[in-house]
């Protein structure tokens, strides 16, 4: 983090915000600290730095997307909106805007990633094992199903 003093308060704000988050991912059988270790492949030192006001490390982007989707619960983007007077709430069912598209593109995208990588792995040796056949075989039927979910957005979009 650079040498940028921030506003007085906003260090506080924002690291007891990353405590709530670590907090909101404990699970039966792990702390959220845990949790939140394997999900995000930083070490436990790492992400207590991100909770203590004793250091600067803040909690990246990447990982308080990851967490927020992970629990459901927008703690930080929240407390982010809040900073700027806004107020996130939940988008009311039937009120599906553009972003939910852009949502469903995002998904579709990425589990068309995932199965392509799965299978550049499966070929890799130049055969296909009945396990890693299974593997690609799931892989393309969640493919499958965000698919569907895309065209159905996109067929309500059409008025179809």
């Amino acid at each position: 983090m650079s040498d940028t003093s921030l506003p007085e308060g906003l260090m506080t704000l924002l690291k007891t915000g990353a405590r709530a988050l670590v907090n909101a991912c404990a699970a039966p059988g792990q702390t959220g600290p845990q949790r939140v270790e394997s999900m995000a492949t930083y070490s436990q030192g790492e992400i207590s730095k991100w909770c203590s006001e004793n250091y600067p490390s803040l909690m990246p982007l990447h990982v308080i997307g990851i967490l927020e989707a992970a629990t459901g619960k927008p703690i930080m983007t929240r407390l982010l909106a809040s900073l700027t007077g806004h107020q996130l709430v939940p988008i009311a069912d039937g009120d599906r805007g553009p972003l939910d598209l852009m949502t469903e593109i995002v998904r579709s995208t990425g589990s068309h990633a995932r199965f392509t990588a799965q299978a550049a792995e499966a070929l890799e040796d130049q055969k296909v094992t009945p396990g890693e056949a299974k593997a690609l075989l799931a892989a393309l039927l969640k493919h499958q199903e965000e698919m569907g979910r895309l065209a159905n957005r996109l067929a309500a979009l059409a008025g179809a």
